[in-house]
């Protein structure tokens, strides 16, 4: 396809582009309960093209972009109308100018994991055997679950001499936890490894289904005040999520964030008195969406910041290099087990309705599905209120568990305790 692509821009005289081919297998499995309800089995094989138009403006250079989507049975005359209309589209945007990624042909390579070791049928068998391990209870139980195994090859090309391709596994899905009595919930959750995180599965549905148990008993709110709470999993990785969105080149250019390479990133270096940010990006494939090589890089040590990640166009206007976006962060645990963590007087929140991190105010919040009150003496599940808080303020009192967290997007910690943390309850 690639070839086809690139016989038709040479005829269209277009000499800016950036291919990005994809063909991706993957076994997908339905179920029911325990029964599976569907399987399918899907070969997808796509192109997406980006064509480029520099002009000057005003006397100021510029660069136009304009993209589309090229399928295995578009012809070449098809493929051309589409040029002509990308091309003549990227005239209207007026981006500052910027160089395309520098690259040459390299081998192609296959991202390690042990899911290259066997097919995606037996691969979807054993992270089935997971999904429900632990499914062996009489009043909770998964009600539905979806499965997905994928096989993804990406092929990278562009004018300025990139070429490069990979090859990567994931699992991903979700599924749906339900208790019926004494009240009729449901829990959902989405889980993606790019390995076969057996283990962290079965936990997965086993902590959901004692979380769906324990929601069917709730039945108060926390009284309204001000609390340390707990956070744990998906919802404590989402707490580094603001210092990702906060480090990138597109949030710094456009002065969505005031970070700058070498400052304390948590606030007054003296008042903090919890855990310092020790954050790396990790690359969860060799090289970004534009061809640019990516690896692990420091993000902020002891609270500092280290390097601004960007794609080609951020980094160009910022003068630094460019990294490529990076979807995945680790981060360095702390020396509190997770056990201790809920020991502590406070909230631990285990589901909301909604969470959200806001990169941009620092402030996070959500509504309360369930949560577990220990007020000192006895621990009570609760639901409903909200929580709302402010990064800037709890950053100063980190606390991270010693227990980490594995998945596609995030390792680390697997809980974060914040202090001081506004309720709104009953």
């Amino acid at each position: 396809m690639t070839e086809k692509i690139l016989k038709v821009l040479k005829e269209q005289q277009i000499d800016q582009y950036l291919l990005q081919e994809t063909t991706k297998e993957s076994v997908e499995l339905f179920f029911i309960k325990k029964n599976l309800d569907m399987r399918r089995e899907e070969n997808v094989h796509s192109c997406s093209v980006t064509v480029y138009q520099d002009y000057e403006k005003d006397g100021v250079m510029r660069k136009g972009e304009a993209g589309f989507l090229v399928e295995a049975a578009t012809t070449e005359e098809e493929i051309a109308e589409k040029c002509k209309k990308a091309y003549m589209a990227a005239g209207f945007v007026a981006n500052r100018y910027y160089p395309l990624a520098e690259g040459t042909k390299q081998e192609p390579v296959v991202v390690e994991s042990d899911l290259t070791k066997v097919s995606l049928k037996e691969a979807a068998g054993i992270m089935t055997k997971a999904l429900f391990a632990a499914d062996d209870q009489e009043k909770v139980f998964l009600n539905s679950a979806e499965l997905f195994v994928e096989k993804n090859a990406c092929h990278i090309v562009n004018s300025n001499g990139v070429d490069v391709a990979y090859v990567k596994y994931n699992v991903n899905g979700e599924l749906v936890a339900q208790c019926k009595e004494p009240q009729d919930v449901e829990t959902h959750e989405q889980f993606s490894y790019d390995n076969l995180n057996t283990e962290a599965l079965t936990a997965l549905v086993k902590e959901a289904l004692n979380m769906t148990k324990d929601r069917a008993v709730a039945t108060e709110a926390p009284a309204t005040g001000t609390y340390d709470v707990v956070l744990s999993d998906g919802y404590a990785s989402r707490i580094f999520r603001f210092y990702q969105d906060r480090c990138s080149g597109r949030s710094i250019f456009q002065h969505y964030s005031d970070f700058k390479v070498g400052d304390f990133v948590q606030g007054d270096p003296a008042e903090v008195k919890g855990c310092l940010l020790n954050v790396d990006y990790v690359p969860t494939a060799p090289y970004s969406e534009e061809g640019v090589a990516m690896r692990q890089l420091p993000c902020i040590q002891d609270g500092v910041f280290q390097n601004i990640q960007a794609d080609v166009r951020f980094a160009s206007y910022l003068g630094v290099p460019a990294t490529g976006q990076y979807r995945k962060m680790s981060c360095k645990p702390g020396n509190v087990s997770f056990e201790e963590m809920k020991k502590h007087p406070g909230l631990y929140v285990v589901n909301f309705s909604d969470f959200q991190m806001n990169p941009m105010s620092g402030n996070f919040g959500g509504e309360i599905r369930l949560a577990y009150l220990n007020d000192g003496e006895k621990i009570t599940p609760v639901t409903g209120g909200s929580i709302n808080g402010s990064i800037f303020e709890a950053q100063k009192d980190f606390v991270f568990s010693q227990e980490t967290q594995e998945t596609s997007n995030f390792s680390g910690p697997k809980a974060v305790l914040l202090k001081n943390v506004n309720v709104a309850g009953r």
